[in-house]
């Protein structure tokens, strides 16, 4: 049995092809089209990949999910208080249309229009995380702007126990705060988090959120109070008043995230708890959950966002059909290229490279000097965070890494900081509270060893970090890198950052690799077996 999973709509669409039980591919569409969320993209390169990797066609599918109802939105539409919103006329009429429009791009690329089942938007964030935890038993919590009108879900194992609905939404409380503080809404919600330990007041929003007896309430609108309130969206430098509103939205995230943490905790009676929905990247927000007490383990979809939709709809069509899932130990399921084709590149672009015959060591050899390197390897990784198969690596050690990077490099805000990926042995050394953290979304208090081994990888208002726990097992080469660079400098981690720069997808094939490599400062790129200088 085969089953495809698509994302498609607003934004980060995406699409998953599962064979029973097992995962053979996944892809976001912006990776191919080069079109930073690919907003309202049909994916057809990301189904065209997924089909490929498999070896087979469209007709070879079994069941196809997407990750939206057209029912939900007319169930919701229906409510007097939704009628009423900006917009919402036009939403439904939007949402209804599309499945006929996604089955006419079929028809057209494949040469027939095949039954598409619609999966409500949250369920398919549920059964993007729950199913893929590990976990038996679970407290379940999706969250966003909206899906179908619906911002927040809580689920004790797969039974639904409450819902939220907008202009109760925290996801679009977040983004609005976002926007007036001059960043791009559904998009720049991690420059607020980064922004916000830069804060001293986290008062300034308090009367604009409630929360009690399992329940919350956001003030829906959030940017006509700011305007009103501390003037227009900010165009110039960033002040004080800027990062204590980013610190206040930050710290109203965390304060109702765990009161419902706490209050649907008592009800389940269960330790565990999942997280999806595009809120659920929050870093700082999960490492608060974490280290509350009032959790034993966590799992968060790494495509916590729309993208994760793909795997959600996928899994929901395989689950009904009564396959079970194991933990997700990793996320390289996108494309990959050969030595032959990486070279074909090279020899097309008439660039200058040789062919080395330890990748990861040289690469280890170059950080350990300072350079900044390019590292583009096997299978792309999926969702936004790079984790060592796209990425930009540099040495941990040296704080002023922290401003060439932003500045010569990925071209970005010089606040902004970056991750380490650390030998998952080196947790204790780090960590304050050891935990495995493979996919760089939580955040985690660090140690004095820290602050005084791995500056360039701490947040530098907070001193905490985001880190990704790499095993032998989940990345073999990349985990020899790290390891060869240990040999080098007895510090068992490099700084990993994301192989794009402000505004582009992360580069998913070696001619994108080599462009951002020719366009930016960094110093070498050694994709497969191939090393290219400056």
């Amino acid at each position: 049995m085969y089953y495809l999973g698509i994302s498609y709509g607003w934004h980060d669409p995406a699409v998953c092809l599962l064979k029973e039980n097992k995962i053979i591919a996944i892809c976001e569409e912006e990776r191919l089209i080069r079109f930073k969320h690919a907003h309202l993209q049909v994916p057809i390169n990301a189904i065209k990949f997924c089909l490929k990797k498999a070896n087979i066609s469209l007709r070879d599918i079994d069941k196809i999910g997407i990750n939206w109802s057209s029912y939900e939105v007319l169930k919701h539409f229906n409510k007097p208080s939704i009628k009423k919103l900006p917009g919402s006329l036009f939403f439904f009429r939007d949402i209804s249309r599309r499945k006929k429009k996604l089955q006419s791009i079929l028809k057209l690329y494949f040469g027939f229009s095949p039954q598409i089942i619609e999966i409500p938007h949250h369920i398919t964030h549920f059964y993007s995380s729950f199913p893929f935890s590990g976990f038996n038993k679970a407290l379940s919590i999706t969250i966003d702007g909206e899906g179908e009108k619906t911002a927040t879900c809580i689920f004790s194992n797969k039974e639904k126990l409450y819902e939220f609905f907008i202009p109760n939404s925290l996801g679009l409380f977040y983004g609005r705060v976002t926007e007036w503080l001059g960043f791009k809404f559904a998009d720049g919600e991690g420059k607020t988090m980064g922004l916000a330990p830069y804060g001293s007041n986290p008062e300034l929003l308090k009367d604009k959120y409630s929360y009690a007896n399992g329940k919350y309430w956001v003030e829906p609108k959030i940017y006509e109070y700011l305007e009103k309130t501390f003037g227009p969206r900010r165009t110039g430098e960033i002040k004080q008043v800027h990062k204590d509103i980013a610190l206040s939205a930050q710290t109203a995230l965390e304060e109702i995230m765990l009161h419902l943490v706490e209050h649907y905790q008592e009800i389940t009676g269960y330790k565990n708890l999942c997280l999806a929905g595009g809120v659920a990247l929050n870093c700082k927000m999960n490492g608060v959950l974490l280290e509350s007490g009032l959790i034993k383990d966590i799992f968060i979809q790494p495509l916590a966002n729309d993208a994760g939709c793909a795997i959600g709809a996928a899994a929901y069509l395989a689950t009904q059909d009564g396959y079970k899932f194991k933990k997700l130990e990793h996320v390289y399921y996108g494309p990959e290229y050969s030595d032959e084709e990486i070279e074909h590149v090279l020899k097309e672009a008439k660039v200058k490279y040789e062919k080395i015959s330890d990748p990861a060591g040289y690469a280890a050899e170059l950080i350990a000097k300072g350079k900044i390197v390019g590292w583009f390897q096997g299978r792309m990784e999926c969702g936004p965070r790079a984790l060592g198969n796209r990425s930009i690596l540099a040495d941990p050690r040296n704080p002023k890494t922290v401003d060439i990077i932003n500045y010569y490099v990925k071209h970005r805000e010089p606040w902004r900081p970056f991750c380490p990926s650390l030998l998952d042995r080196a947790k204790k050394r780090y960590m304050k509270k050891p935990y495995d953290a493979p996919f760089m979304i939580l955040a985690f208090n660090t140690t004095e060893k820290a602050h005084e081994e791995i500056p360039a990888v701490l947040h530098r208002a907070d001193k905490t970090m985001r880190p990704q726990t790499v095993t032998r097992k989940a990345n073999p080469l990349y985990y020899r890198l790290i390891r060869e660079f240990e040999k080098l400098t007895d510090i068992p981690v490099v700084l990993n950052t994301s192989f794009n720069v402000a505004g582009e997808p992360i580069v998913c094939s070696p001619k994108d690799a080599l462009g951002t490599f020719f366009k930016c400062g960094m110093d070498s790129l050694i994709m497969g077996n191939y090393l290219v200088r400056k």
